[in-house]
């Protein structure tokens, strides 16, 4: 494969580019705070009709069940695809297809980060780690580790953290002091100093650098934004939601970036805020012992939960959060109720049609015996049984019926879609 090349010399990134945007731009924004401006407008005559709305309920959250090799040791970090979950430990990578342990990977490597990003040529997506020395790794379908930093142009750069650009494609990548962005066959580098916080998706990339403001980048028209940020301790968590909004949390309140572009308080921490993370239309955080989520009409957290204080969150395609925590990993669906058929319709339908082969220790390799199975599986069993109707295998009949049971479980099991592209 012939390696990405460098697009540009290193270019120092400044918040006053923000003065040399073009005339296109700032015509987008000036409709973009026409725009504002009317929806806050309606608002505020809808509010003098109406009474304030109602406290939420508490977060109800329920807990994916995982078979994480314990022999392994602690898990360091996670790559998650939806199809395929990689827990990186040290020196091993537990690798899971459909919710099932393939295989088990020997590497020397003391691992910092992990992410799904696509691959160089922009054909399907890579499973890369980043280890302590800097090195980017990739890991196949088949085989060993194998490094890639100079697939993606990165030369003998030392790479901290990586994560998929979204939207059209490209990868980001956190340097000693630089960010890339491998977009196509190109790759640019910005000088950026050292970073203390590194986040990408939805076509752009956000950093911080410490003090009070937080940066993204717009990779498509290489346009820098700064937002003010209150700083009140620790680096921010950063966050991009697939439709490229940023979302930024300090240990005290989280923020959110409205229709606008502007980045408003959306919560304050009861206790601490030390995670945050896109899961899909989802985005979750952690505040003290409790898990939240955070959508357009306010955050709901969980009582009572009592979960690790300092664990980070990694979000997953499937809309639920994994919790990593010094080293033990959890896992974590949003219980968002519904109707549709309950575990005990579709207990008989899995005994008649899929109990031979999907039961504990079944010939399937895949157990499917408990809620919380079809829970974590929920898309490839919508896929395999709804879409592509392969399962059951010929000699294992399963009526329309029980098909349209199963279709309906498992869209209940899934994440609501939000009702805007920005919380």
């Amino acid at each position: 494969m012939t390696p990405l090349r460098r697009a540009a010399p290193l270019a120092a990134l400044a918040p006053a580019r923000l003065a040399a945007l073009a005339p296109a731009r700032l015509v987008a924004l000036a409709r973009l705070t026409a725009l504002a401006l009317a929806c806050l407008a309606v608002l505020a005559l809808a509010g003098c009709a109406s009474q304030a709305a109602p406290p939420r309920p508490p977060l109800a959250v329920r807990p994916v069940a995982w078979p994480a090799p314990r022999e392994l040791g602690p898990v360091r970090a996670v790559a998650d695809d939806g199809d395929r979950v990689v827990l990186f430990h040290d020196g091993a990578a537990a690798v899971f297809v459909n919710g099932a342990l393939a295989r088990v990977e020997r590497a020397p490597h003391r691992w910092v980060g992990a992410a799904v990003v696509p691959a160089p040529d922009g054909y399907g997506t890579w499973i890369v780690g980043a280890d302590a020395e800097g090195r980017l790794l990739r890991l196949p379908s088949r085989g060993a580790f194998e490094p890639v930093a100079d697939h993606y142009g990165l030369e003998r750069a030392a790479v901290r953290a990586a994560a998929g650009l979204g939207l059209g494609g490209g990868a980001a990548f956190a340097l000693d002091g630089e960010i890339a962005v491998a977009d196509g066959e190109r790759v640019t580098r910005y000088a950026t100093g050292p970073l203390a916080a590194f986040a990408a998706g939805g076509g752009r990339v956000a950093f911080a650098l410490g003090g009070e403001e937080v940066l993204a980048l717009d990779v498509a028209p290489r346009a820098l934004r700064s937002y003010p940020l209150e700083a009140d301790g620790p680096a921010p968590l950063l966050a991009v939601t697939g439709a490229g909004a940023l979302l930024a949390a300090t240990p005290a309140a989280l923020y959110a970036e409205d229709g606008a572009g502007v980045l408003r308080l959306r919560l304050r921490a009861s206790a601490a805020l030390h995670g945050l993370a896109v899961s899909g239309e989802r985005v979750w955080f952690a505040d003290g012992g409790e898990l939240g989520v955070l959508d357009a009409s306010g955050a709901r957290a969980t009582r009572g939960a009592r979960l690790p204080e300092a664990g980070r969150l990694i979000g997953s395609p499937s809309g639920d959060v994994w919790l990593l925590a010094a080293g033990a990993l959890r896992r974590f669906a949003a219980d968002d109720g519904g109707a549709g058929p309950a575990w005990d319709d579709i207990a008989p339908v899995f005994d008649r049609a899929c109990a031979r082969c999907h039961r504990p220790r079944g010939e399937g390799g895949v157990d499917l015996s408990t809620r919380a199975a079809w829970a974590s599986l929920r898309e490839a069993i919508a896929r395999r049984v709804v879409e592509e109707r392969t399962m059951p295998p010929p000699g294992h009949a399963l009526s329309e019926a029980d098909r349209a049971r199963i279709r309906g479980f498992v869209e209940r099991l899934a994440p609501p879609a939000r009702p805007s592209a920005r919380p």
